[in-house]
């Protein structure tokens, strides 16, 4: 500070200054781009991440089961069995019903 400022505008300008430095450090944390909105963002940003990791191995799964449609005819029989209950021919299934537990 000069030296040659009376004790009054030294403390005007101090009080300036404090006043300046605080409202900067208000805006560098709470304004549009400070730091709550940057954790904000960050976060968010971390959580469609992990939402595209997610899909990206759901997209890799449903793609190898596609190739295993298209490739393998042991895999396309066992899901045909499985999901539409499809039979050879000159075969018969065999339906039995489920035993009720008795209660002691």
């Amino acid at each position: 500070m000069p030296t040659n400022l009376s004790e009054a505008n030294r403390k005007k300008v101090l009080l300036y200054s404090v006043f300046i430095v605080t409202v900067m450090g208000a805006w560098s944390v709470l304004g549009p781009y400070g730091l709550l909105k940057y954790y904000r963002v960050t976060k968010e940003l971390n959580e469609v991440l992990a939402q595209n990791k997610q899909l990206h191995e759901a997209n890799s799964a449903l793609q190898q089961e596609l190739h295993n449609l298209k490739t393998a005819p042991v895999y396309l029989e066992k899901i045909a069995r499985q999901q539409f209950g499809l039979i050879k021919k000159n075969e018969v299934i065999y339906e039995f019903p489920e035993k009720k537990k008795r209660h002691k």
